[in-house]
């Protein structure tokens, strides 16, 4: 279960950390890269999500605490930025783009604060 619980883990931050990162430099560049990175933003954003799915089935069992909540907003906030970037692909990326790393911010920090909430 450590294997497994490691593998998750190191495949949840790798993922999350190209994925916030790339989409932090597109924003702040104006779009410079953004159609070449789009389909490789997206994978990191499923692999981020599924670790993520995954860590959540086994690290969190029983009724959800302060915790679990604050995990929850970074976990929506997270899916919804995917969202963001899927649907302004053609129309208006360097926005999209944009709105994403806001709400991937907003993850990062609840994914970062969450094991302190409530003490």
């Amino acid at each position: 279960m450590q294997i497994v619980l490691s593998a998750l883990m190191a495949l949840h931050i790798l993922g999350g950390v190209f994925w916030a990162g790339s989409t932090f430099a597109i924003a702040r560049t104006g779009g410079a890269g953004a159609q070449q990175l789009f389909g490789p933003q997206m994978g990191a954003a499923t692999l981020t999500v599924l670790a993520g799915l995954g860590l959540w089935g086994i690290l969190h069992h029983g009724p959800m605490g302060p915790m679990e909540h604050v995990l929850g907003i970074g976990a929506l906030t997270a899916v919804a930025a995917a969202g963001v970037q899927g649907a302004t692909r053609r129309k208006n990326p360097i926005k999209g783009q944009r709105i994403a790393a806001a709400l991937l911010a907003v993850a990062v920090i609840c994914m970062a604060v969450a094991r302190f909430v409530g003490f």
